[in-house]
This record gives structure tokens, sequence and C-alpha cells, in this order.
């Protein structure tokens, strides 16, 4: 069953990870994509499985003119837009008072503000959509804190008010917005960290009521199922993925 049967969405930090498993499962489902990084995307267009429905665009989607040049090639490429989730994002482990103006300033501008910019130039094409979604990722970090967390938490709260407001805002308009929360997931960017800090993965593996770290197909179907007609009257809410780590002491 084709969840996603031709509606056009933007997935930002595809090149890998999380943004990389929404790619694959949006095009299995129907969807054409582009798939937006700073990085190549050549093994992205190796790989898929229906590369007619993949185009991407390698672009800083910090720079004051990347929204504009993301909604233009969406226009181009596909025709317009349905769907569009904000995936990219970084984080940066210090103490408080070990974190400079500089790396406060880097996390806060790709996980937040590039995300503001790029929902706010979406707006005008998803208002010409039967089907607006706007699906940002937060984290479990978007309603907790953590130590050496402080400006990817702050980012990460900060994802979840927008999107609340975003969903205020737009309901008028059929448009929904959502984040979805998701907790220690697998990816390469982790797996650096588990080789720097191996007790990084045990603490993770056993805080989660499921005994294990989630796999970024764990969270593919999550976005799916809020960019889908399944997922029409939920809006303004974000959704945990953590295996119930959060639960627990």
């Amino acid at each position: 069953m084709q969840l996603l049967q031709d509606r056009r969405a933007i997935i930002t930090g595809a090149a890998q990870g999380i943004g990389r498993a929404m790619v694959d499962s949006f095009v299995e489902h129907g969807a054409t994509v582009l798939a937006i990084d700073i990085k190549p995307l050549d093994a992205l267009h190796k790989n898929a499985s229906h590369p007619e429905k993949l185009h991407s665009l390698q672009i800083d989607i910090t720079q004051a003119t990347a929204p504009e040049r993301i909604m233009h090639a969406a226009n181009e490429m596909l025709g317009g837009l349905d769907i569009l989730v904000n995936n990219a994002g970084i984080a940066s482990f210090m103490p408080i008072t070990e974190t400079s103006d500089v790396a406060w300033s880097e996390v806060l501008e790709l996980n937040l503000s590039s995300v503001f910019r790029l929902c706010r130039d979406a707006v005008p094409l998803l208002k010409s959509s039967d089907s607006g979604r706007i699906i940002n990722i937060g984290s479990v970090m978007s309603t907790f804190g953590g130590t050496g967390l402080a400006a990817y938490a702050a980012s990460k709260h900060g994802v979840a008010g927008l999107t609340k407001c975003l969903a205020s805002e737009l309901g008028e308009f059929s448009i929904t917005a959502n984040f979805i929360q998701p907790g220690a997931i697998l990816t390469d960017i982790t797996r650096g960290s588990i080789r720097q800090y191996p007790e990084m993965e045990t603490f993770w593996r056993n805080k989660a009521a499921l005994g294990r770290w989630g796999e970024p197909a764990d969270i593919a179907p999550v976005a799916v199922f809020l960019a889908s007609d399944l997922g029409a009257f939920v809006s303004g809410t974000g959704v945990v993925a953590d295996g119930a780590a959060m639960q627990a002491p």
C-alpha cells in the first residue's frame, strides 16, 4: 500500500542516517522527493529503487539564499510541494562554561534558524497543496535536558515551539505541522561518538525499555504516517520514538 502516492516532498539532511531512511521510505510509498544535503548525494541516486522519483540539490541550508533556491527547485523539479521535512541538524557535546558563542550559534543556526526559514518560505507552496504537511525532526531533548547538550537541547526545544506555532497559524489552510522526537538512534554520527565514548552505547541501550538503540528505519515510518492521510488530523504535537527510554529513571 503506497501511502504517499503522487505526493511531492522536500527532505533535508538526506545523505545519511534518518534523512536517507526517510527518502527511501517516502519513495517506496509513492512520493517524489527532492533530497537536500550539504554533502554529495551521488550514493542516494545510485541506490535509489525508483530513480525517476528522486531529485537532489547539494546546498548549505544555512545560506541566506538557500530557502529561495530550494523552493524554486521544488517548483521546477517536483511541480510544487506537499511535504516539507526538516531533518538536517548537528549536536555539540560540551559543558555550558566551555560553549563559545560560535559553537552556540552554529548549532542554533542549523537546527533552528534554518528550519524557521525553510518553513516560512515553504508556506506559499504548501497552501496550494490539498495535503500540506510540515514535519520537523526534534529530539527527546525537545522535552528534556542533558549534561553537555545546552545548545542542542535549546535548539530542539525551539523546534518544538516553532512547530506548535506553525500548526496554529496554518491550520486554516489544512496544513499540519508536527515534530518527531527520536531517542538514541544509531547513525554515522552516533557511531562515531560511541567509538569515542563506549559507555554511551551501554547507557542508552539499558535506558530504553525495549533494550536497544533505535535505527533510522524506526523513525522513517513515523514520518510516513504524519505525511500521509492517516495523519491528517494530527497537528501541533511531538511524536516520541525512543523505545521508552525517557520513561526510565
